[in-house]
């Protein structure tokens, strides 16, 4: 409904906010030129932060890696936490093809300041998919304030129904002039928003194992995806039915038992191959394994672990029976 109340007056911005809002456009201007212009062209011009937290501003390197979010914002836990909850929303339905995109949304807790502006105050998320590496800033909604005083806030990530493993990290603007993150140590969260095979993915097709009286030989493959640099991959095994456990590493090209990778996809710029040479003496008649990726592995991150354990069946081999 249309009114003739004069309209609102526009927040004052905090001490030296407009100073740092220029700072941090020259920040993605230089990011965009090492990109190829991709910061300016695209939608990061359109997602600085609401407000920039009063920070030294050095020299963005070309090999700088960090969201606005990270750059602006110090790291505490105390003022800002993925809580670890998360759910989906369809958001385009479609009856021939099923849903067409996907709210994935988060719960964050954070520390509110006393007297701080709320013209000023924010709350969200950075967040973006193996297969597209652009960052997105999605804004949180209030929801309620617990018994020790924190709130609870809830954001959406939209995101294509084809791409619902998601990494991000929270920040907090607190209205006092403050940012905060929780990037999980540097490491980002991750959600997976579908089967587990969309982050870790057996290739039987590719594997050549066997098991007989000798022993266990031959070579996995597997799918993954490339969440981020320090990951982990381990196959988890069993000769004698899960008696004892083998667990296999993460190793060189060439090296027995331990994994290594060996190519990426040129169809799909977030995922890649990774094969383990398996060789592993004494007799065996049933070799049984899984596979489990592991990521957030330095830095005292939260470790994510996803599993491809064939739909709870583990992948099985049998030896072939003698031959009379």
């Amino acid at each position: 409904m249309a009114t003739n109340d004069p309209p609102l007056p526009a927040p004052t911005p905090p001490p030296a906010a407009t100073a740092l809002f220029a700072s941090a456009f020259e920040r993605l201007r230089a990011r965009g030129a090492s990109l190829g212009g991709a910061a300016i062209a695209g939608t990061v011009l359109l997602q600085l932060p609401a407000q920039l937290a009063c920070v030294d501003a050095p020299e963005l390197g070309t090999g700088e890696q960090h969201d606005w979010a990270q750059y602006e914002g110090q790291r505490n836990t105390s003022m800002v936490a993925y809580t670890g909850a998360w759910w989906s929303v369809c958001t385009q339905p479609n009856t021939r093809f099923g849903c067409g995109s996907y709210e994935v949304l988060v719960k964050l807790r954070v520390r509110p300041v006393a007297g701080a502006s709320l013209d000023w105050k924010r709350v969200g998320v950075v967040y973006k998919t193996p297969d597209d590496r652009a960052e997105r800033t999605a804004l949180g909604r209030y929801v309620s304030t617990g018994g020790d005083g924190t709130e609870e806030w809830h954001v959406a990530m939209t995101v294509p129904s084809s791409q619902r493993t998601v990494l991000f990290d929270a920040w907090y603007q607190d209205g006092a002039g403050h940012t905060y993150v929780d990037d999980n140590q540097g490491e980002l969260h991750v959600v997976n928003d579908g089967p587990a095979y969309n982050v870790v993915r057996v290739e039987p097709w590719l594997n050549t194992v066997t098991a007989d009286a000798a022993g266990v030989r031959g070579r996995i493959s597997i799918q993954v995806a490339d969440l981020d640099y320090d990951k982990q991959v381990a196959l988890i095994a069993t000769k004698d039915g899960w008696q004892t456990v083998i667990e296999l590493g993460m190793g060189a090209a060439g090296q027995a038992n331990r994994w290594y990778w060996v190519e990426d996809f040129p169809w799909s710029a977030g995922r890649e191959r990774w094969q383990i040479d398996v060789d592993l003496p004494g007799g065996a008649s049933r070799f049984e394994y899984a596979v489990v990726y592991r990521h957030g592995v330095v830095n005292g991150a939260r470790t994510y672990e996803f599993w491809d354990n064939n739909f709870g069946a583990n992948y099985a081999i049998d030896a072939a029976p003698p031959v009379l």
